[in-house]
């Protein structure tokens, strides 16, 4: 099976969470952060996919508020062993003594975040914890702080809402599945 993009026709049947959706969930979880958090927040945001996530769960925040960003890079080691992983883009706002939410677009094994947390942690903010607009916990596999959930979901081929499958979909302003397709090799052995 191959995964795409969902073409025109097929957008409204891959709908997982809509635009609207998403918007509700974003207000209801602006309100908590502003409870749990009434002296201010420093979001992080993970670069890219997170991007439009942290954008508008910023206006959604009314207590003060700072925004920054930050990326990973992958380098890939010989045989298929696991990438090591290293930090790209750097955030410039302090988080010391602060409170930090991490931001992402999903949380699935674990391994980027924790990755991500080891690097924060040392900066000491007052308070760290993951903030995702989606969580899959059938595939988490290290325990995390998860302070903030969008949506639960067992979907793992997604895009929209700045997620991307291949670089396209991004733009996207609902959180869409991907379309399988049988291959090639596939139909001709069921004919």
């Amino acid at each position: 099976m191959s995964l795409r993009i969902p073409n025109t026709e097929e957008y409204d049947k891959q709908i997982r969470y809509s635009a609207q959706e998403i918007d509700a969930r974003l207000t209801e979880l602006g309100r908590t952060i502003d409870r749990d958090h009434p002296n201010g927040v420093v979001l992080l945001v993970y670069l890219r996919a997170a991007a439009l996530f942290g954008a508008d769960l910023l206006r959604k925040i009314t207590v003060p508020a700072d925004i920054d960003y930050l990326a990973i890079g992958r380098f890939q080691m010989q045989n298929d062993e696991t990438p090591l992983l290293f930090l790209r883009q750097d955030h410039t706002v302090s988080v010391y003594k602060k409170d930090v939410l991490l931001c992402t677009d999903i949380v699935r094994s674990g391994f980027t975040m924790h990755f991500l947390l080891q690097q924060l942690e040392a900066r000491e903010p007052s308070s760290l914890e993951i903030c995702a607009i989606l969580h899959n916990p059938l595939q988490q596999l290290l325990p995390l702080p998860l302070g903030y959930i969008g949506f639960e979901t067992d979907y793992s081929s997604l895009c929209g809402y700045g997620m991307a499958y291949k670089n396209a979909g991004r733009q996207f302003p609902d959180i869409v599945q991907l379309v399988q397709e049988k291959d090639d090799l596939e139909t001709a052995s069921e004919e």
